[in-house]
């Protein structure tokens, strides 16, 4: 497999993954591969309570929630990436 289909799969289970976990998926995800290194960058994530969270300058309370979240998520791309 090629790297722009691999990245192709991973934008997509990316995206998928985080839909499931968290009620919505983002706007776009983006991977790309140069070995050996894997970069995913997303865009327009953030839920209309995160909006309201970081207006009032609370953004402490959506990054400490992200990072536990995404503690799950990162063992279950890993395992899947086995």
């Amino acid at each position: 497999m090629d790297f722009a289909e691999l990245e192709k799969e991973i934008s997509g289970y990316i995206g998928r993954l985080l839909r499931e976990n968290f009620g919505r998926g983002p706007g776009n995800v983006f991977c790309t591969i140069s070995s050996p290194f894997v970069s995913i960058y997303i865009t327009n994530f953030l839920s209309p309570m995160e909006n309201t969270l970081i207006s009032n300058q609370q953004s402490v309370y959506v990054q400490k929630t992200r990072d536990l979240m995404m503690e799950t998520l990162e063992e279950q791309i890993k395992h899947t990436s086995r």
